[in-house]
């Protein structure tokens, strides 16, 4: 699926020049600028009598993703088209802008440019709207990656954007109508949920990978063909990932989003985001408070979750709070790490307690105990750390809310 892909940094318009020292693109853009949110751009140019379409995405690593192929003037040609999905939805781009280039200089001849973001709202529900935005533009940006499989970040930003906007939606919903947004939360759980199998593989592989290198031989050998093992379920896992995002429930939910983007349903206008963040915070501090050395595994999974719920209203809070809202907003990811270590090895162990469970050889099974303590060991050691990350965060809320 990658052929015809290739990953550069990103130039504007490296397109033969005519006779004349310039060229002449035509830029596209697809429903409420849904390529523009993204920070994608799709052009068509002309040379010797060929229409020749372009796709540019934003890539994890700064730079870009850019694809080529030569199509009519309708609709992007099978390789682009393929890489499009939950931007065309059924439709076709439209031309918003024709220019001529001739060196650094750009001549509009018809239309404008494609814009970036929006700018910045200062008013409570403007500040929701503007969350979802960014949080649908995350989408956006990564379910190409997910969908051609191009990088294992891809699946956990597009999972955070989707944790996001279930967040936003969560705690503004004293504000929204609730027969608008919870069956979009609902929708945002289903989707997170079918990429959580392909997730937690990318972090259990990438651990393990990373253990079974500091083991001696024959461990090493021995314990690759658990990494086999789990590399051919995530294959499994992959593929539900991308059947999701070939669902027509898929492309409903982006729809929803962009609406929500638009305008929101609410109930009523006056809000305090500041006042939603600490109600946020408040519920993490009930749990919190009972942590202590005999706190079972799932009353710290409970307090991850709501650790993020926290973090991310408080980022919603941010443009209100100021400083100390940040200051929450740090605290809360170095508490979440702590969490997410903790949830990270309880996975990783069940995971190759699983493996042991199935007919292995002898020198796999011991690798995989090697490997067991050592996820046993990172659990001792987040439990450990928790209480000095607890206390920082609830410090910092102290102070903003």
């Amino acid at each position: 699926m990658r052929t015809g892909l290739v990953k550069r940094t990103p130039v504007r318009c490296p397109f033969v020049a005519d006779e004349n020292g310039s060229y002449e693109v035509s830029y596209y853009e697809v429903g409420d600028r849904r390529l523009a949110r993204a920070g994608a751009t799709l052009s068509r140019r002309v040379e010797n009598g060929r229409g020749i379409w372009r796709l540019e995405l934003p890539r994890l690593n700064g730079e870009g993703l850019s694809l080529e192929q030569a199509g009519g003037p309708v609709s992007p040609p099978g390789r682009i088209g393929r890489v499009l999905p939950a931007y065309l939805r059924g439709s076709e781009p439209t031309q918003v802008a024709r220019v001529r280039l001739r060196g650094e200089d750009v001549e509009v001849l018809e239309g404008e440019l494609p814009e970036g973001d929006d700018q910045p709202a200062d008013d409570p529900i403007g500040l929701i709207r503007a969350m979802l935005g960014r949080q649908y533009a995350e989408i956006l940006r990564h379910d190409p990656g997910v969908r051609l499989d191009l990088d294992a970040e891809d699946v956990h930003r597009l999972r955070v954007a989707v944790r996001r906007a279930r967040a936003v939606l969560r705690a503004a919903r004293g504000v929204l109508d609730p027969e608008w947004s919870e069956p979009l939360r609902a929708e945002l759980k289903w989707l997170g949920g079918s990429f959580g199998p392909r997730r937690d593989l990318d972090v259990l592989l990438a651990r393990l990978r990373s253990e079974v290198a500091e083991l001696d031989q024959p461990e090493r050998t021995a314990a690759d063909a658990l990494i086999e093992s789990l590399e051919a379920e995530r294959e499994g896992a992959q593929a539900l990932a991308a059947e999701a995002l070939a669902s027509d429930r898929y492309f409903q939910l982006l729809d929803s989003l962009e609406a929500a983007v638009r305008g929101p349903r609410v109930r009523r206008g006056e809000v305090s985001l500041a006042k939603l963040a600490a109600r946020e915070f408040n519920r993490l501090r009930k749990v919190a408070r009972r942590l202590g050395p005999e706190s079972t595994d799932d009353e710290l999974h409970r307090a991850r979750i709501l650790g993020k719920r926290a973090r991310y209203a408080a980022e919603l809070a941010e443009p209100e709070a100021g400083r100390p809202a940040r200051q929450v907003v740090a605290r809360a990811k170095a508490f979440q790490d702590v969490l997410g270590a903790h949830q990270d090895a309880i996975v990783a162990e069940a995971r190759l307690r699983g493996l042991l469970a199935e007919p292995t050889g002898s020198g796999a099974a011991f690798a995989a105990g090697r490997l067991v303590e050592r996820e046993r060991e990172r659990r001792v050691e987040a439990r450990a750390e928790l209480p000095k990350a607890w206390r920082a965060l609830d410090r910092a809320a102290r102070k903003a809310w």
